[in-house]
């Protein structure tokens, strides 16, 4: 009699072995130049005899491209890419926490998926029942990101040579308190790294406020952003500010388990 709850031998393993190969994308992925099977080791959390094993496989599947030691996403990890859209998987996955978050919050929030290293796709946004005047559609919008919350938490993961190539020479004043000065940038996204989360206040337009936490793989590489964005009146207290941001951390907590995998990399 054949026993309907075994699992045939090596499934769970084998189970691992995609989950840990997973991480080493992601870990690729985030990385801003080819990188050694050392260096994705220790990403990853991985001993580096399988890590190596895993590039290997990955570079015989055209998922990972190498060039003399050092490894970078494969060209064929890119054709099947082209054909997926992100953000109608993102959205069927977390459109009910994102509804829920926001009637919590009593204000409009938005999901970004970050793509490449200087940008982030809006993919969803939601507002409260509760309020009158809502946000519009900001989804397609692009805005300076030294002067956004997901843009300084973006500038935040980057070098300061990359900080300078994705903002350019200036940084136009565009409210009454944009950082314009580029020593007061670098000490705020010093600020950002400590705390792990970003604002603006009267930075943007005059009188708007937003709040923005990453969310981040099982590698630690942040993938996306989850922000609240709404008028400074309506924020204008610290303990207003300290609960919007508890329900946006545990909010980001939530949405990061919808659309990652759970297993870490190490075991």
């Amino acid at each position: 009699m054949s026993d309907k709850g075994s699992q045939p031998k090596g499934t769970i393993s084998a189970n691992r072995s995609v989950a840990r190969a997973i991480s080493v994308l992601r870990a690729l992925a985030g990385s801003p130049e080819a990188a050694t099977a050392t260096d994705i080791a220790r990403k990853v959390g991985l001993p580096r005899p399988t890590t190596f094993r895993l590039l290997l496989t990955l570079e015989e599947e055209g998922f990972v491209d190498r060039r003399d030691t050092h490894y970078s996403l494969g060209w064929d990890l890119a054709r099947i890419a082209r054909s997926a859209d992100p953000a109608a998987g993102v959205i069927a996955r977390t459109r009910g926490t994102a509804k829920s978050l926001a009637e919590q919050l009593g204000e409009t929030i938005t999901l970004s998926l970050r793509r490449g290293l200087f940008e982030f796709d809006l993919v969803l946004q939601e507002s409260p029942r509760s309020i009158l005047v809502t946000m519009s559609d900001m989804r397609g919008m692009r805005w300076p990101l030294h002067a956004s919350a997901t843009g300084k938490l973006l500038l935040a993961e980057l070098t300061p040579e990359q900080v300078f190539r994705a903002t350019g020479e200036d940084l136009p004043k565009l409210a009454a308190r944009t950082i314009t000065n580029r020593q007061a940038l670098r000490a705020e996204l010093d600020r950002v790294r400590g705390q792990g989360w970003a604002q603006i206040d009267d930075e943007l337009e005059d009188g708007l406020f937003a709040m923005a936490v990453p969310l981040r793989d099982n590698v630690g590489q942040m993938f996306a952003a989850l922000a609240m964005v709404g008028p400074q009146q309506r924020v204008e207290s610290d303990h207003t500010k300290q609960r919007h941001l508890k329900l946006l951390l545990d909010g980001a907590g939530q949405l990061t388990q919808q659309l990652t995998s759970t297993m870490p990399a190490h075991e």
